[in-house]
């Protein structure tokens, strides 16, 4: 399982499993953002800034050795998941989730709340407010 920054930055690993023809099932988590980099500048008190990713289709790229399937709704997830493990070879899932989904860390301090609080303040008065509300709907609203 790896995020959508991860498998970029370690493309090779991919060919990899091409070359040596293993077994190995692969699940991108694709939310077009560096979200751990991201969740750690938010925790900081820090408006992010560089972590959008413009991410091909990580499926369609498998498919040019591996099998290649998408998730697209919570719906594709368990019948995606469902066919590498019938497949002989390498596979790679890709799953879509929403950029907002916090990942969350085992503890969360409390200098670590505070400067969340901070960049949410930030974040309202330059314009950003949209943001709060929209990781709120995702997180806490479900």
């Amino acid at each position: 399982m790896s995020g959508d920054g991860g498998v970029s930055m370690l493309m090779g690993d991919l060919l990899t499993l091409r070359q040596l023809n293993l077994p190995v099932k692969v699940v991108v988590f694709r939310n077009n953002s560096l979200a751990f980099v991201e969740l750690e500048m938010k925790a900081g008190g820090l408006l992010d800034f560089g972590v959008e990713l413009k991410n091909p289709d990580f499926a369609a790229l498998a498919q040019a050795g591996l099998l290649g399937l998408k998730a697209e709704t919570a719906k594709d997830v368990r019948p995606m998941l469902q066919q590498p493990f019938k497949h002989d070879g390498s596979a790679l899932v890709e799953v879509l989730v929403h950029r907002q989904e916090l990942s969350m860390p085992p503890t969360i301090t409390f200098e670590q709340a505070t400067d969340f609080g901070i960049f949410m303040l930030k974040a309202v008065l330059s314009g950003r407010g949209d943001e709060i509300v929209d990781l709120a709907k995702v997180n806490l609203f479900r």
